[in-house]
């Protein structure tokens, strides 16, 4: 296992999960149409935490943790075209961690945003 973990970290285009060796893809518009339909509660539950009374805050963030893990299985099957359940069996949190960085770092989101931010028109603060 050290060893599938030691050459996934060399090689940025293949991650292991579980037993499976897989490609580290760029993402063309259908597969983010296919991402973008699968993390549908993320932003929901960021606010949540974020705005949960501070005596319950513990407990919002114990429900969020669970239903993030499930959407973060449900990327990483959409992605890597492995199905869920084995991924939920086989595949540890340092293996989906790993894939979700290099698929990250493979298809330059730093950049994306940057240039989407480039094309959006710039708000202009107005004196009164």
């Amino acid at each position: 296992m050290l060893d599938k973990l030691k050459n996934a970290m060399s090689n940025e285009n293949i991650a292991y999960l579980g037993d499976k060796k897989v490609e580290i893809k760029k993402l063309t518009p259908v597969l983010w149409k296919k991402l973008f339909a699968t993390i549908d509660r993320l932003p929901g539950l960021v606010v949540q935490v974020l705005l949960a009374p501070k005596e319950d805050f513990y407990s919002y963030i114990v429900s969020a943790s669970e239903l993030a893990m499930k959407e973060v299985v449900q990327v990483v099957a959409v992605l890597s075209d492995i199905d869920e359940e084995y991924i939920d069996n086989h595949v540890g949190l340092d293996e989906l961690v790993d894939y979700l960085v290099k698929t990250v770092k493979k298809n330059n989101f730093k950049g994306i945003v940057k240039n989407v931010k480039s094309l959006l028109p710039e708000v202009q603060k107005t004196e009164k």
